[in-house]
């Protein structure tokens, strides 16, 4: 315990005294009244466009030993017209990677700071041009671009120079972790671009990759191409797995496996398609593996898909490809016409089914059995008589001798008197 509270105050002298000067170094700064500019800018170590630059400071012991000195570096290509700021720093050496076939001017300055890490005083400039070649610009290849994939292979793709002969040959080398390789599987794409294929089992995203192209021909010099490419910015990931798509118009997914980013990083994007219409409308989501579609028709047919890249932490510009395919089948829903519809075929099917058992039974036979006709039966009564039945009966039917009237002799009973 007394060892700790020994050390806070060494670390916070530490701390203080670097940026509380003394009064001999005020005064001593108060009487410069001018700076020095740098000399002697070098360049070394030239390795696919990058250059270490050292240069001699100008100034005094007394000055470096008792002032804050600072050394400002600027670059500026020869297609360009403005300086672009580049660092502060604290020596006088430093190391940049340029594209070397622009050409690109360095200038450096000498700053000396106040107490308060402001500029107090600088130097004039002091410039180093480094000339691009003196070949055909237009035999140099143009539309270079890069893509990894998955971390572990990248392809690189080039347009030829337009005025580059053809037998040009290019050759691509690459350098990352201190380690500088040549590529040796070269395409051609469907497009006509030429690239190499690098598949060397990993691909570290988190560093750059300093790549040169040599162009070579037997009837002329071709310029190399330089460029430093930044895998974070065109990795292209494995799409999503395990689409479906639920009852309730939720889509959900799964990020592929062996990524070790955090999910939060990542930016999703879903396609739904009006499979009758032809129409496609596009729906971003972040964070979340699942999205709810909205304005879907339910008579109508869609298909859902979902890509994916980086986002936040650190952004992508490429999408992986698509994941597979979900649908979204019509719901029917009945209206009065279809369900008259319905209800005059399920009666035509029921009359059919049920003259189909009259027949089976003859049921039909005796409910209509036809109507005798009377004149047939009966011709007197409609030929003679014209449908008198009455008259027609009383012809029919002659009395008899047995039904005729006979008087009738009543005799007096003479006891009945008595």
């Amino acid at each position: 315990m007394s060892t700790m509270f020994l050390l806070a105050p060494c670390l916070a002298i530490s701390f203080v005294l670097p940026i509380m000067p003394s009064n001999g170094s005020q005064e001593f700064q108060a009487n410069i009244t001018e700076l020095n500019p740098p000399t002697n800018i070098t360049v070394t170590n030239r390795q696919l466009g990058e250059l270490t630059f050292t240069w001699n400071d100008n100034l005094s012991e007394g000055i470096k030993n008792q002032s804050k000195v600072r050394y400002r570096f600027e670059f500026k290509y020869s297609d360009l017209d403005s300086w672009q700021e580049d660092s502060r720093l604290l020596s006088p050496e430093y190391v940049k990677t340029f594209e070397l076939h622009r050409g690109v001017s360095v200038r450096i300055q000498n700053v000396l700071l106040d107490n308060h890490q402001n500029q107090k005083m600088k130097s004039d400039w002091t410039v180093k041009d480094i000339q691009s070649p003196p070949d055909d610009p237009e035999t140099l290849i143009s539309n270079f671009s890069c893509i990894v994939y998955n971390h572990s292979s990248m392809n690189c793709t080039w347009r030829k120079g337009r005025k580059a002969p053809t037998d040009t040959q290019y050759t691509m080398y690459y350098r990352q972790e201190e380690t500088t390789r040549k590529c040796t599987h070269y395409f051609t794409d469907v497009h006509g671009r030429q690239g190499c294929h690098v598949d060397q089992g990993r691909v570290y995203v988190e560093e750059n990759i300093l790549i040169c192209i040599n162009g070579s021909s037997d009837s002329s010099t071709i310029p190399s191409y330089y460029t430093e490419f930044d895998p974070w910015d065109y990795e292209m990931y494995n799409p999503p797995v395990n689409l479906t798509v639920l009852p309730n118009l939720t889509v959900k997914w799964d990020k592929p496996s062996g990524y070790d980013v955090n999910p939060e990083c990542f930016q999703f994007q879903l396609k739904v398609t009006d499979m009758d219409e032809g129409r496609t409308e596009f729906s971003t989501t972040t964070d979340e593996s699942k999205y709810v579609l909205v304005n879907i028709n339910p008579t109508k047919r869609y298909s859902v898909k979902v890509r994916m890249k980086l986002k936040h932490c650190q952004g992508n510009k490429i999408w992986s490809d698509w994941s597979n395919e979900g649908f979204i089948g019509p719901i029917h829903l009945f209206n009065v016409h279809q369900m008259l519809l319905i209800v005059a075929m399920f009666t035509m099917a029921a009359g059919l089914l049920l003259l189909f058992a009259f027949r089976r039974c003859k049921v039909l036979e005796t409910v209509f059995k036809p109507i005798p006709d009377p004149q047939k039966k009966f011709k007197t009564l409609f030929e003679e008589y014209n449908g008198d039945f009455q008259n027609w009966i009383n012809y029919q039917i002659p009395i008899s001798k047995a039904d005729e009237c006979h008087p009738v002799v009543i005799e007096e009973n003479p006891k009945a008197e008595a």
